[in-house]
C-alpha cells in the first residue's frame, strides 16, 4: 500500500469552471480517508484526478512518493470501484473478477488463487458461477469490490459504492467495508455525500464545498470542532441549530442574547469571547444538546428557555421536536418518553458546554 498526496491541485474546465480549487491533502499509508460533501463540491473530480481519469490543471499528485500527473491510469497501481459497479453482464462472477488479471497476462493458477481468496474474504464463493443479472444489489457490490481486491493495488478508490443499495443493506455494507479495510490494511480514498458513512468508516474526513476543502480531521474533530458554519451544518442529523445573537455582559459573566432567549456562557469560553462583547455572532447548538427539561439532569435556569412545540417526530429511540423560541425555530433531539405535544409550551435546556459560536462575516468558528 502507499501514501497519496495532493499539492495545490486545481481542476478548471474550459478556463472558467473551477471544479477543484487548490486542494492540499495527504492520505497516509493504510488509512481510510473519506471525501465528503454535497453534489457538485468536487469530491468525485478529486477522486478521478487521483485515478488519472481527469487531467490536472495545476498542481501535483503523488502516489507512493512518485509524481503521477502524466502516468496513465493503468500504470498507477490503483483500483477503482464505481457507483454503478460496471460488471460485464455476459461474464460470470469468476470471469468478472479475473478479467483484469487476464489482461495483464497473469498465470492461470495465480488468477485462480487470487479470485478464490477474494471471494472467500467477501463471502461470495458460492456465487462464482452466476451472472450479474442473477445477483442482488449487495452481491454485485461485493463482486465489484472483489474485482478491485484481486488486483492487490497500492490504493483503493471508491466512488459512492453504496448509494444504489437500500438503507438496511447500506448499514451492513458499511461494516463489511470497514472490516475489509482492517483485514487488507489497505489505503482507501472513499467518496460520499452521506455523512453517516463518513463518520462511521473514516480515519480522516475531508469536507468539501464548491471545490474547496473546508476542513480535514478525524470524525470526532469534524463533529465536535467544526471549522466553520458549513461544516457544522453539514455534519449531524438533524443539522445544528443556528441563531443570530450577540455576546453581552450580564449577571455573573457573559451571555448569549437572541431575539427570543438569553443563555449563560460557560466560564471556560469567556476569555475566547471577550473580544466579541456587544458584537453580532451566530450561536450554534446541536439538537442532541437540547433537552426536554422534564428529562434533563440537573437543569440550570440560566440555560433554560421556553418555547412552543411546532412539530413532534417520534422515532422510537428518540423524539425530534421543532420548537418555536421567539422568532427562531429550535430543533431538539429528546428522550422518547417526552410528553410534548404540538401547540403546547415546553421548557428546553441547552447544554452550553457544547455550544458553538461563529463569526457571521467569515463564518469561521470562534468557539
Amino acid at each position: 500500500m502507499a501514501e497519496v498526496r495532493l499539492e495545490h491541485v486545481w481542476k478548471i474546465y474550459d478556463n472558467k469552471v473551477e471544479a477543484v480549487k487548490d486542494a492540499n491533502l495527504t492520505v497516509e499509508d493504510k488509512s481510510f480517508v473519506v471525501l465528503l460533501g454535497p453534489s457538485g463540491c468536487g469530491k468525485t473530480t478529486t477522486l478521478r484526478m487521483i485515478a488519472g481519469l481527469e487531467e490536472i490543471t495545476r498542481g501535483k499528485i503523488y502516489i507512493d512518493g512518485k509524481v503521477v500527473n502524466d502516468v496513465e491510469p493503468k500504470d498507477r497501481d490503483i483500483a477503482m470501484v464505481f457507483q454503478n459497479y460496471a460488471l460485464y453482464p455476459h461474464m460470470t462472477v469468476y470471469e468478472n473478477m479475473a478479467f483484469g488479471l487476464k489482461l495483464r497476462k497473469f498465470p492461470k493458477d495465480e488468477i485462480d488463487r487470487r479470485v478464490k481468496e477474494a471471494a472467500k474474504i467477501l463471502g461470495i464463493e458460492h456465487l462464482l458461477d452466476r451472472k450479474p443479472r442473477q445477483l442482488s444489489g449487495g452481491q454485485r457490490q461485493r463482486v465489484a469490490v472483489g474485482r478491485a481486491i484481486v488486483r492487490d493495488p497500492k490504493v483503493f478508490l471508491f466512488d459512492e459504492p453504496l448509494s444504489n443499495l437500500d438503507a438496511k443493506l447500506r448499514v451492513q455494507m458499511r461494516a463489511e467495508l470497514k472490516k475489509l479495510h482492517h483485514r487488507l490494511e489497505a489505503t482507501i480514498v472513499y467518496v460520499t455525500h452521506d455523512q453517516v458513512e463518513a463518520m462511521t468508516m473514516a480515519n480522516k474526513i475531508v469536507v468539501m464545498r464548491d471545490g474547496r476543502i473546508q476542513q480535514i480531521g478525524d470524525p470526532y474533530t469534524i463533529y465536535n470542532k467544526p471549522a466553520n458554519i458549513f461544516v457544522a451544518g453539514f455534519i449531524g442529523s438533524p443539522p445544528m441549530n443556528f441563531v443570530n445573537a450577540k455576546i453581552v455582559r450580564g449577571e455573573g459573566g457573559l451571555w448569549v442574547q437572541t431575539s427570543g432567549f438569553k443563555v449563560k456562557v460557560p466560564k471556560d469560553f469567556e476569555d475566547t469571547l471577550a473580544d466579541w462583547i456587544d458584537k453580532d455572532v451566530i450561536f450554534g447548538i446541536r439538537p442532541e444538546n437540547v433537552y426536554d427539561k422534564m428529562f434533563a439532569f440537573a437543569p440550570k435556569e440560566e440555560n433554560t428557555v421556553e418555547g412552543l412545540v411546532d412539530v413532534v417526530e417520534p422515532l422510537g429511540s428518540e423524539t425530534i421536536l421543532h420548537v418555536k423560541v421567539g422568532e427562531d425555530m429550535i430543533t431538539a433531539k429528546v428522550d422518547p418518553k417526552t410528553q410534548a405535544k404540538e401547540g403546547q409550551k415546553i421548557d428546553l435546556v441547552f447544554d452550553m458546554e457544547a455550544m458553538h459560536v461563529f463569526d457571521p462575516e467569515s463564518e469561521k468558528a470562534i468557539v
